[in-house]
């Protein structure tokens, strides 16, 4: 980590902006590994997060293909 960084937390963002956006699909995929991880101990959340992935992909695809 870089002398400077020292945060606690950081903001994902699973929505595109461009076609192909590399950051928003980096984010999804976090966000995804995230809710599966916890998906045994908080099923509710796990299925939000998982919902909110794939309306962000189907956005994506709409707009951009």
């Amino acid at each position: 980590m870089s002398k400077g960084l020292g945060l606690k937390y950081f903001v994902l963002n699973p929505k595109s902006k461009k076609k192909e956006d590399k950051y928003a699909s980096a984010s999804r995929k976090a966000i995804i590994s995230y809710a599966n991880a916890i998906r045994f101990e908080n099923r509710s959340l796990y299925n939000e997060l998982k919902t909110w992935v794939d309306q962000e992909l189907t956005k994506e695809q709409q707009l951009f293909y």
